[in-house]
């Protein structure tokens, strides 16, 4: 399913109730008989939700969902999504409403039962429903010989470390070699919700607060996401990295890494830009000064398995996601009420960019037992995708181990035939690099271990 159809809060493909005639809408006062029902509805729902499959569908609840947001009390629920089904689909994955539910869900239901209260009251913006690559729910997905099943047991298990060092990394408040990653480092200041509200009619101030805490750019904690569920590891294999590192300074480069011994090849032409009066490049310039070399040795194994799980699901990551639930106290003398019906839209933006110290690798993972291949590109030596950034910083932590020596595997010449290195700009290279690119499969094919060096499993 296309999660893009799923409302900011993460309600509207479950909405179907019918508006009542009544022009406005409070909350409950506490302790009524249309609250003691609300209540004891969300209860019952609660435990319909723990008992949900995670790996079926949600089209057992919709029913009693339907029928929770026909009370009374949750009419305020139904208002702030838009009144009307914006979406209705029985076949969204039952794990990522449980998970919808816990990370916010029932909080933001309960808290519609206390804002009839006297005093101060809090309002809670749920999070967004959460997409989700598991085998049941993701056929035909890119990657679905590698899912596990949503009660994944011990499949894929390996991987949760490297999940939460992921998560941890798509913070906003990640720290990139000490300073904000430039995803994140201009994104727009919270506007001042209240201020603006309390220019409109008392009337009209809760829903204009609360339509800006909702839909205002900076107002609620988005960050970057992995879709629910595991994948298997990639535990074996060659991972083959192709491309331009750099730019006045630069190598074009071909890299091959065995996941299982941790095995490293790196083949490497080396030079600076030539550049003529004007700004323009002497491709003959910069070709001669080229060095090369072929280097081999070994690397962590379980840095390379990471690099290349993360290579895997990057293209997966989401941004801009409401992962948990956001708290907000209401400002003092606003009426907690909203119109019957409104149908306002926002709006959707954003910003793109790049830097010509940006360049294009390529990657391909030949699982073993000559399985398909995978295969990819992302931006280098960083991104605005925070998703490919990340996948920089593994490729740097992994690099950072390398240490020459005899490998344990012999060069994969075979494979080497299968991938290609992404284009560099004409601008850099106006004569193109296709010669460059054969030379360094070539050089690497015909590499030779020096005396007493055999490869072999215990690295010769």
């Amino acid at each position: 399913m296309s999660m893009s159809l799923v409302v900011s809060v993460g309600l509207g493909w479950l909405l179907t109730a019918a508006p009542s005639p009544v022009a406005r809408i409070v909350p409950c006062a506490p302790d009524t008989p249309a609250w003691t029902e609300a209540r004891d509805g969300l209860a019952a729902f609660d435990q319909q939700i723990q008992d949900l499959a995670e790996d079926g569908t949600v089209a057992p609840v919709l029913p009693a969902m339907t029928a929770l947001l026909d009370l009374r009390c949750f009419a305020l629920a139904r208002e702030e999504v838009g009144g009307q089904s914006l979406m209705e689909d029985e076949a969204v994955s039952g794990l990522a409403l449980k998970a919808w539910w816990r990370d916010g869900g029932k909080d933001y239901f309960a808290s519609q039962l206390e804002l009839g209260r006297p005093g101060p009251h809090t309002v809670v913006i749920p999070p967004e429903l959460r997409e989700v690559l598991t085998r049941e729910h993701s056929k035909g997905h890119r990657l679905e010989a590698l899912l596990c099943p949503a009660k994944a047991d011990a499949c894929g298990v390996e991987t949760e470390p490297w999940r939460a060092r992921a998560d941890q990394a798509f913070r906003p408040e990640y720290l990139r070699h000490g300073k904000p990653r430039e995803s994140v480092a201009d994104r727009p200041r919270p506007p001042d919700c209240e201020a603006r509200a309390r220019k409109k009619s008392p009337g009209a101030r809760y829903r204009t607060w609360r339509k800006c805490l909702a839909e205002a750019p900076g107002t609620r904690p988005l960050q970057s996401v992995l879709p629910l569920g595991r994948i298997r590891a990639p535990m074996d294999g060659w991972l083959v990295v192709r491309g331009r590192r750099g730019h006045y300074a630069f190598c074009d480069q071909l890299d091959a890494y065995h996941l299982g011994t941790g095995t490293a090849y790196r083949s490497s032409s080396c030079s600076q830009l030539a550049l003529r009066t004007g700004g323009t490049v002497d491709g003959a310039s910069t070709d001669a000064a080229r060095r090369s070399e072929v280097m081999a040795g070994r690397m962590d194994p379980t840095r390379l398995r990471e690099l290349t799980w993360m290579m895997l699901l990057a293209p997966e990551v989401r941004a801009d996601v409401q992962v948990e639930a956001l708290r907000v106290a209401v400002p003092k003398g606003f009426r907690i009420e909203l119109p019957r019906t409104d149908h306002e839209g926002g709006v959707i933006g954003g910003s793109f960019g790049g830097s010509s110290g940006q360049t294009q690798l390529g990657w391909r993972w030949f699982p073993p037992g000559g399985a398909e291949p995978w295969s990819g590109t992302w931006t280098y030596p960083w991104s605005w995708n925070v998703g490919e950034d990340f996948v920089n910083e593994l490729l740097e932590a992994a690099e950072a181990t390398f240490q020459e020596g005899c490998p344990a595997r012999p060069v994969p010449s075979a494979l080497l035939d299968f991938t290609r290195e992404p284009a560099v700009h004409g601008l850099d290279a106006p004569n193109g690099v296709a010669g460059v690119q054969d030379a360094r499969v070539e050089a690497l094919s015909a590499w030779r271990p020096p005396p007493g060096c055999a490869p072999r499993a215990d690295g010769g």
